[in-house]
């Protein structure tokens, strides 16, 4: 069975939610994922130009750590989605497939919740949910990878071979691209009066909410100036009464993502590093307790009542070991917004061969280690690629739907493997999902 609609595809980060129809080439609605609760009117605001024009109201979350915790008002987010993803006109939820994206440390306990709003609240005829790194790593035309994922509020390591994601291997941390922008605040604060200096002047006033400056100061100035400074490196930055600050002094602030506690930020305690809290370490030290610890998991034990120490089993496993992890580290995929940075991916590309040479010098991985990007992918399109491959990559899968090749099947596949029917849901309800959305 094939379906005629296309798709609509969501993915919801910290920072931007990112959705369109799966048949798209981007994603037609790009707004930021936080909202405001109008209580005069008792509405939700949802979307940029409209909590523009609420600055004296709270700004509330959505996400934290990569997952949806707030749903009792996540269904606006989505509900906005279908309201305008047609050029801004409206389509009825009940007519399209759904397809929407996870982190892979979600809990069953979301998905569940997840599965309950979709289907009984919006009615979706067809529902899936597709985890970010498996995405990204199949928009590539791959199955095994090495998956560095820098976003907004994590940035997540993920080993998978074949298809399946080494969750024992698997980390991430919150040093992301809003753990850059608290670095940024602090550089700027010292070169203004006061912070509000910063913010439009409708903005400045007492009558807007501290929660909608911190809004307004992340996703339009620090943004804005992160970009500029780590990509141009600018000598002068433009304030919006036209002012401009001197910034030539600034440093490097991608260190910090490498080196969280290198930098000491007031009124922020950064604890130290250590091995069995892997989300206390810098992007190097994840990647690296990523591959050490999947070397733990893969290489055999030797067998003590074998006579040459190494029994067939074992040196079978050996060479699948080798094998694994030449093929991970020839396919390591770094994507989120914060790898557009400039120097950011040449720097974990050279860190992994520095890891491999130091701590793993009987192999020779690297040689292997190398950027994979996707198929027929220009420069141009990179860009997107690394902005939105999330949700590109979920998109792919989604087309399947469409296949009309009966010879291929790929439709049924779909059906049959990662998506779940109303009428299964309403019959069969959280066993479905287990069974599904592993």
């Amino acid at each position: 069975m094939t379906y005629r609609a296309s798709a609509v595809v969501i993915d919801n980060g910290s920072y931007t939610t990112k959705a369109g129809f799966a048949s798209d080439n981007l994603p037609s609605l790009v707004f930021n994922s936080n909202y405001i609760y109008d209580e005069s009117s008792q509405k939700v605001i949802v979307g940029d130009d409209e909590m523009d024009k609420y600055s004296q109201n709270e700004v509330s979350t959505l996400l934290d750590n990569g997952l949806i915790y707030n749903f009792d008002n996540i269904v606006h987010n989505w509900q906005y989605v279908y309201d305008n993803i047609d050029n801004h006109n409206g389509i009825d939820s009940k007519e399209f497939p759904l397809v929407m994206t996870e982190q892979s440390w979600n809990t069953m306990k979301n998905k569940t919740k997840t599965c309950q709003i979709v289907f009984e609240q919006l009615e979706v005829p067809l529902f899936s949910l597709v985890k970010n790194p498996i995405s990204q790593l199949y928009r590539c035309g791959k199955s095994t990878g090495l998956v560095i994922d820098i976003g907004a509020a994590v940035t997540s390591v993920t080993p998978i071979f074949d298809g399946i994601i080494q969750n024992k291997c698997s980390y991430h941390s919150k040093f992301a691209g809003d753990f850059l922008n608290l670095h940024v605040k602090h550089y700027l604060e010292g070169k203004v009066t006061s912070i509000d200096e910063l913010l439009p002047s409708t903005f400045r006033s007492s009558s807007t909410t501290a929660s909608f400056k911190q809004y307004y100061m992340s996703t339009h100035v620090l943004q804005e100036f992160k970009n500029l400074s780590i990509n141009y490196h600018v000598s002068n930055f433009q304030l919006y009464d036209h002012k401009y600050i001197d910034v030539s002094d600034q440093r490097n602030f991608l260190e910090n993502l490498f080196d969280p506690t290198a930098n000491k930020l007031p009124n922020v305690t950064i604890p130290e590093p250590t091995i069995d809290k892997p989300s206390s370490h810098g992007l190097t030290n994840l990647v690296f307790l990523a591959i050490k610890n999947l070397e733990a998991s893969l290489l055999p034990n030797n067998d003590s009542n074998n006579v040459n120490g190494v029994t067939a089993s074992s040196h079978n496993r050996f060479a699948r070991f080798m094998e694994i992890f030449k093929q991970l580290l020839s396919n390591v995929l770094i994507t989120g917004g914060v790898s557009l940075c400039n120097g950011l991916s040449d720097h974990v590309i050279n860190d992994l061969k520095s890891l491999t040479q130091k701590y793993f010098p009987n192999y020779p991985f690297s040689y292997n280690v190398q950027l994979i990007r996707p198929s027929n992918s220009s420069d141009t399109a990179e860009i997107w690629d690394k902005q939105f491959g999330s949700w590109l990559g979920a998109c792919n899968l989604a087309s399947m739907l469409n296949d009309n090749d009966e010879n291929s099947g790929s439709a049924k596949i779909a059906l049959d493997n990662w998506f779940i029917t109303k009428a299964d849901y309403e019959e069969l309800g959280e066993d479905i999902i287990t069974e599904k959305f592993k």
